[in-house]
């Protein structure tokens, strides 16, 4: 059964020309941590459901927090509304914000 639902979304990312960097012709599989943020990014909220019993809570918000979150303005909007519905935060603007700040200076300290 997760099997299947995974493959629906890999198929479904494929159909939606996500993987537009990829050479799809040589794509199988994805791993689940490429999958959680493409499912994040580029898909729907039914299609964002599906991941939590397919990988569980932890590993998806491990995926938003290091992959998705940080990557700024463009998908600020998107981050706000999963720190809030999905993760809980009480001030979900904030929290989102301090995510990419402290990326930003991982980033910079390096």
């Amino acid at each position: 059964m997760k099997h299947n639902i995974r493959l629906q979304l890999f198929r479904k990312l494929k159909k939606e020309n996500c993987f537009w960097s990829y050479d799809v012709s040589k794509m199988k599989s994805i791993s689940d941590e490429a999958l959680i943020e493409h499912v994040l990014l580029y898909l729907d909220i039914d299609d964002i459901n599906k991941l939590f019993p397919l990988f569980g809570y932890k590993k998806v918000k491990r995926v938003w927090l290091d992959r998705v979150a940080p990557q700024g303005e463009m998908f600020r909007p998107f981050n706000i509304l999963y720190a809030w519905y999905y993760f809980g935060a009480k001030r979900p603007e904030s929290y989102v914000k301090s995510i990419e700040t402290r990326h930003l200076n991982r980033i910079t300290a390096a």
